[in-house]
C-alpha cells in the first residue's frame, strides 16, 4: 500500500478477482478498483460483498484474462494474485500482452506466479513444458487444474515489454514468485 500511495496509483484492475478478497480491501483503503474474472457464481459473492459494505468504488465485469474488456493504458494498476498461472503458455502471453496494454505508463504490475520450485512440479498429467494437469484440494472441493510453473528466466522473458522488473521468491510462501513490474 505505501508504494501504490506514493506513486499516486489511484486505478487498481483485480485480474481474476474471484469473490473479492482483494478487491474489497483495496476499496477500503480509497482505490478504485474493478474487478475481473471469468467465473460468474464468484463475481456474484464479490458483488454482494460490495454492496454489504457500501463501496461505491469497486465494480466487478466477467471475462477472461486473454481478453480483457477495457481501453488501452486505463488502469495504474494491475494485481492478479495466484491466477496468471493456471493456464497455457500461449494464453499467459496474451495476458501478459493485455496487462501491458491496459496499464499506463508508469503503471505497476503486481503478481504472484508458480515456481518451478513448488512441490507440485512435475506432477500430474504434463500438458506442455513446465505445465501440468493436477488434482487441487480446495476447501471442500476437489478438482483437476492447470499450473505452469515458471521460472525466473521465463518471467523476465515474458515481462521484456515492461522498462523494471522484479522477480523474487515469496518469503512466506517460497515456491510462488513475486513479481513486480513497471511499463
Amino acid at each position: 500500500m505505501p508504494k501504490f500511495k506514493k506513486s499516486g496509483i489511484t486505478s487498481v484492475l483485480d485480474l481474476g478477482c474471484g469473490a473479492g478478497r482483494h478487491s474489497i480491501y483495496l476499496a477500503k483503503k480509497g482505490f478504485d478498483v474493478v474487478g475481473v474474472d471469468s467465473s460468474l457464481s464468484a463475481l456474484k459473492l464479490a458483488n454482494k460483498w460490495v454492496i454489504a459494505e457500501n463501496l461505491k468504488n469497486a465494480v466487478f465485469t466477467q471475462a477472461t484474462m486473454t481478453d480483457i474488456p477495457f481501453r488501452d493504458r486505463q488502469f495504474d494498476s494491475v494485481i492478479s494474485v495466484s491466477v496468471i498461472h493456471h493456464a497455457l503458455k500461449r494464453d499467459i502471453v496474451k495476458t501478459m500482452n493485455e496487462i501491458h496494454r491496459i496499464l499506463k505508463e508508469n503503471g505497476f504490475f503486481l503478481a504472484n506466479l508458480a515456481s518451478a520450485f513448488d512441490p507440485r512440479y512435475a506432477t500430474g498429467e504434463k500438458v506442455e513444458t513446465r505445465t501440468y494437469r493436477s488434482l487441487e484440494s480446495y476447501e471442500d472441493k476437489r478438482f483437476e487444474e492447470l499450473h505452469h510453473f515458471f521460472t525466473e528466466r521465463e518471467i523476465h522473458r515474458l515481462l521484456s515489454c515492461f522498462r523494471r522488473v522484479e522477480v523474487v521468491r515469496m518469503k512466506d510462501k517460497p515456491h510462488y514468485w513475486k513479481v513486480t513490474a513497471i511499463k
